[in-house]
């Protein structure tokens, strides 16, 4: 059965054998980290609040045309890196000179309701995620109307590095990684 994070749109397949006799199932959605609770007959019952828990949504099922929905592996562990401080910094357009501090791995970056808020009208509501892999990071695009840009690219996912920039709607980012004080 297919699943979709109400959050972000990822998007999972669950094997029916995978509820074992129960009649619903929790786990965190690998893009976001939301907490989703999944009954058998695959609706969502709870989501949108971040959870600590190690249990996690399978891979995300593959789907060409979701960018949340492609599996990433031979990565380092998402994870902040230690004695560094990331941010991203906004290099052009309307919000230039904002900066933005990542204090967790995995950020969604949207017009509304995401982990970072850029009020800019060509930014998609989700328009893409951040996922920091110790001294690299993962440009994620979540199928936003007008794309997510490294140079003059539209990207469905990219690896970026210290000073990498990247375009969204009119706003162009900056991702820092900068000794922590």
């Amino acid at each position: 059965m297919q699943v979709q994070c109400p959050v972000c749109s990822a998007k999972y397949s669950l094997k029916d054998d995978t509820f074992a006799n129960r009649s619903s199932v929790t786990g965190q959605c690998r893009n976001c980290g939301s907490s989703l609770t999944v009954n058998a007959s695959g609706s969502v019952l709870t989501s949108g609040s971040k959870t600590a828990t190690p249990a996690a949504m399978p891979a995300p099922a593959p789907d060409p045309a979701q960018a949340t929905a492609i599996s990433v592996s031979g990565r380092a562990a998402v994870q902040l890196p230690k004695n560094k401080r990331v941010s991203l910094s906004a290099t052009g357009g309307p919000l230039t000179g904002q900066v933005f501090r990542l204090s967790k791995a995995q950020v969604v970056i949207g017009r509304a309701g995401t982990d970072i808020v850029l009020a800019d009208p060509e930014v998609s509501r989700k328009h893409c995620a951040i996922e920091v892999h110790g001294q690299t990071a993962l440009l994620i695009d979540l199928g936003a109307r007008n794309g997510t840009y490294v140079g003059e690219e539209r990207i469905t996912q990219h690896e970026l590095q210290h000073l990498s920039e990247f375009r969204v709607g009119g706003t162009t980012l900056m991702l820092t990684f900068t000794t922590a004080e």
